[in-house]
């Protein structure tokens, strides 16, 4: 039997050990370990039937310590559904640590360090509003105190948006839509400073290449700028608007293999940027020399010819880059969703690899209509 005196040192013991707990999560919740951010508010767009929004979850490390990832849930604030989760293996192919200097870890964020989270995220068929919350397990892998913690934040309020509808920049096709969200040198993960601030102009960008029945982008001689089946193709204004900046002086290669390897601040090649309804700017890169028939400060209507795909810029072979920005500024502004009136779709590469070298997968010729092109679709443009 216990005495009484043991008794009530070993309750003191557990009382005291108690408070130390209670004083430990106390002291986590008003500091935690990290905080949730969003780097831009999303607004959604449609991408093969589906309401989606794209955007950048920035976890701030608040410890001397390294955070692993663990699962992430992104809840609908308006009814506490969850809308998207994320395990471990998830998180390790969606998050990139930020100046990370060559020490990055996949799927742990750095001490006193921050990284972002690349989301896409199908949402629901609601009003049109976004009302997210994110909530994001972490574990302390190094130093003390250990434990998972649990972190809350990035809450994200936005009330109904449409995305810019515009018409073709490119006349008939076929036509491969190329990007994907996952790659992570693609458009989507390529972030830009300027002016001490961060933006990925590229956010929803297309790069447009047009492939032969075969799923080749050239007849005959690869290396060869000419060869290649959408060079020289018009570019047409995908929207009523005013022309608010040209550059026209870069030159062109004969050959692939003999393009310079311009740095990101040449990115663009020539170029045109066109400013529309909505405080939207649309960019059309690496066109041709000599091409641009437009200049700043002219009007240009829907359907117009601008320029021709060239290979210009920071670019791999002739195709038109081509994307919505909220301000005009190649790389100084966040890339916008935006949909196309009307195509026509043909197929799509299931594997990313087969790009310019294998057939696409054809699908049952379909209209689509006010909708952003999928990752490696296929498409026709028509009148």
């Amino acid at each position: 039997m216990i005495s009484k005196l043991r008794f009530m040192t070993l309750l003191k013991s557990l009382l005291l050990a108690f408070c130390v707990v209670g004083a430990y999560k106390t002291l986590a919740q008003q500091h935690p370990v990290a905080d949730l951010n969003v780097l831009w508010t999303p607004e959604p767009t449609v991408i093969d039937g589906k309401r989606v929004a794209y955007y950048e979850l920035r976890i701030v490390s608040q410890v001397r310590d390294s955070l692993a990832l663990k699962a992430l849930k992104v809840i609908n604030s308006s009814d506490h559904s969850v809308v998207a989760s994320f395990n471990e293996e998830d998180l390790k192919h969606r998050f990139h640590n930020e100046d990370a200097d060559g020490k990055e870890k996949k799927g742990v964020l750095n001490p006193d360090a921050s990284g972002v989270i690349y989301l896409e995220i199908v949402l629901p068929q609601t009003d049109g509003g976004v009302h997210l919350l994110h909530q994001l397990d972490v574990v302390a892998v190094d130093g003390q105190p250990k434990g998972t913690y649990t972190l809350q934040g990035g809450k994200i309020q936005r009330s109904k948006t449409s995305p810019v509808v515009l018409g073709m920049p490119l006349r008939g096709g076929p036509w491969v839509a190329i990007y994907e969200p996952s790659w992570e040198r693609g458009h989507r993960r390529v972030m830009f400073t300027t002016d001490g601030e961060q933006h990925i102009p590229g956010r929803f960008a297309i790069d447009f290449i047009m492939p032969d029945q075969q799923g080749h982008f050239s007849n005959g001689n690869s290396d060869s700028t000419r060869n290649w089946y959408g060079y020289s193709a018009p570019v047409l204004a995908a929207s009523d608007g005013v022309v608010v900046a040209t550059r026209i002086d870069f030159m062109e290669s004969l050959t692939l293999s003999a393009h310079p390897d311009y740095p990101s601040s040449r990115a663009t090649g020539n170029y045109i940027a066109i400013a529309i309804d909505n405080n939207r700017v649309v960019f059309y890169e690496h066109l041709k020399p000599g091409s641009i028939t437009v200049k700043s400060g002219q009007r240009v209507r829907k359907g117009d010819v601008i320029a021709a795909i060239g290979f210009t810029g920071q670019t791999t072979g002739p195709h038109l880059h081509f994307h919505v920005a909220d301000r005009n500024s190649p790389l100084g502004a966040e890339g916008v969703p935006f949909v196309i009136d009307t195509f026509s779709l043909l197929g799509a590469y299931t594997d990313p690899a087969g790009l310019g070298e294998q057939p696409w997968t054809p699908s049952e010729n379909k209209k689509v209509v006010k909708e952003h092109p999928g990752p490696n679709t296929v498409i026709m443009f028509q009148p």
